[in-house]
């Protein structure tokens, strides 16, 4: 019964079928004119990838949405201080339509 919980928590949680940094060096930061940008990392993201994301090293974010200028000050660090990040996708591509939004993430050493 507890195994069922699990996979039934599985499947349903929103980040099932999200790319996900999973302790990944930044490769490079871009953020257009227009405030949207992403993260690419080093390595591909593990785990399912939304279809829609032909980028499967990258997560995108906007400044000009809730938590967009933390996203873009995380990975500025992140790169700055060579550290690693740790960081989920929200399953979707409704910022750039063909990379993976960013759900949330971490600064590891």
């Amino acid at each position: 019964m507890r195994n069922l919980f699990i996979l039934l928590l599985l499947v349903v949680s929103p980040y099932a079928l999200a790319g996900k940094a999973n302790t990944f060096k930044v490769d490079q930061v871009r953020v257009d004119r227009n405030g949207k940008g992403y993260v690419q990392f080093v390595n591909n993201l593990v785990e399912t990838s939304p279809s829609c994301s032909t980028h499967p090293k990258h997560l995108a974010f906007d400044v000009n949405a809730p938590g967009g200028q933390a996203i873009f000050s995380l990975a500025l660090a992140a790169k700055a201080s060579n550290k690693k990040i740790w960081a989920v996708g929200t399953g979707t591509c409704d910022v750039y339509g063909v990379v993976e939004s960013w759900s949330w993430g971490v600064i590891k050493d």
